[in-house]
């Protein structure tokens, strides 16, 4: 067994409340699919209070949960601040009463969706330049923004937005989005990030018998598919695209997408990416649960959940036909802990990688492009 129990600390403004929390904590972060931003990270908190203790924490207390791998390192699962909290009374007598505290813990996009910025405007820039401008004004702690660049904006004119509806926005328009971390930054994704992770390290292989088998089920929608494209940018100019067979097979699903791009050639390559993501649906798993007490998952890979992020790649073999009849590969979107003193489990929302990684097209590959690392030597042979 890679975990005996959950070893989970609730901590406020650096005081440990781990005896007074209650079942159950949980955690919610990401998204539910890759079609939008994510929202606020959250927890919710019970906390016992037996002695008529006054708590000084407050609004904009900070909180951090934390939890043991199976070699006993800590681990975090949340950080934020408390944005409300209630009191009652969860039992009276004559010897004593008890009270209760509801405590909802929020991220950092909380923060930023109440934060103006965009006061002075922004000069015309690419997406990396415009999201570190905007991520700064805020005031949050960034993770990463990647760079370089892949999208430039026309400028912004003076005018003030909170920082959350400005971010995603961009976020948006450039095939990219906004994550937190568990340690309280928010970073910013471009459009190239999963491509290279998967180019890189490849996917995570997630053993069926990991998974709640209960949990699973499968999903295609036309809510998915878009077939034909019409996307505005720079003084209302516009680009097209449209697949013939989508339209065919699906009937037209239209879409009016609106940017403020700046070059007629990275307006046209997004119109055009719209169809090559979306012109066919492709089959999803819905939220699927794992049990980290499950006696079948590896020390090492109650780890590596325990480190869950927005966008990491996973790969489930072996799928009931009736779900998939392929190996599912896709990108962990959104997740939720549900913690108690003695379960721990993952709640995860994915989405197919189809939806996240255009396949690379001959006419996107460059004429002057060589194999140089391939060995000059190097014979084909056919084999019978």
């Amino acid at each position: 067994m890679a975990l005996n129990d959950p070893d989970t600390t609730v901590t406020i403004d650096g005081v440990d409340f781990t005896n007074n929390a209650i079942d159950f904590v949980t955690i919610g972060q990401g998204r539910s699919v890759v079609w939008e931003q994510a929202r606020a990270s959250y927890a919710q908190i019970s906390l016992f209070n037996p002695t008529n203790t006054n708590w000084s924490f407050d609004l904009n207390s900070t909180v951090v949960i934390t939890t043991k791998n199976a070699t006993g390192t800590n681990r975090t699962l949340f950080t934020g601040k408390i944005n409300s909290f209630t009191g009652g009374i969860a039992s009276t007598g004559a010897a004593a009463t008890v009270g209760l505290v509801n405590i909802i813990a929020l991220g950092p996009f909380a923060q930023m969706s109440r934060t103006l910025v965009g006061g002075s405007g922004y000069s015309k820039e690419y997406d990396d330049v415009r999201m570190t401008n905007i991520l700064t004004e805020a005031g949050v702690a960034i993770d990463a923004v990647d760079t370089p660049g892949v999208y430039e904006f026309e400028a912004y004119a003076a005018e003030f937005n909170d920082a959350y509806s400005l971010a995603t926005k961009y976020a948006d328009m450039a095939f990219a989005y906004l994550y937190e971390t568990t340690a309280g930054e928010v970073g910013y994704a471009n459009e190239s990030r999963r491509t290279i992770e998967v180019a890189t390290y490849g996917y995570d292989l997630l053993p069926l018998n990991y998974i709640n088998a209960f949990s699973l089920s499968s999903e295609k929608t036309s809510a998915d598919v878009v077939n034909d494209v019409f996307l505005t940018y720079k003084a209302n100019a516009n680009k097209t695209a449209s697949s013939a067979s989508s339209i065919a097979t699906y009937g037209r699903i239209a879409a009016n997408i609106t940017t403020e791009l700046e070059k007629a050639t990275e307006a046209q390559y997004q119109a055009d990416r719209y169809i090559t993501l979306k012109a066919i649906p492709e089959t999803n798993l819905n939220t699927f649960t794992i049990e980290l007490l499950n006696p079948n998952i590896t020390n090492a890979d109650v780890d590596i959940l325990l480190q869950i992020y927005m966008g990491k790649p996973i790969q489930i073999d072996n799928l009931p036909n009736s779900l998939i009849h392929t190996a599912y590969k896709g990108f962990i979107e959104g997740w939720k802990w549900n913690i108690s003193r003695t379960s721990i489990s993952l709640d995860i929302n994915s989405t197919s990688s189809i939806f996240s990684i255009t396949p690379t097209r001959w006419q996107d590959v460059s004429a002057t492009l060589i194999w140089s690392a391939v060995n000059p030597t190097l014979q084909w042979e056919q084999y019978d």
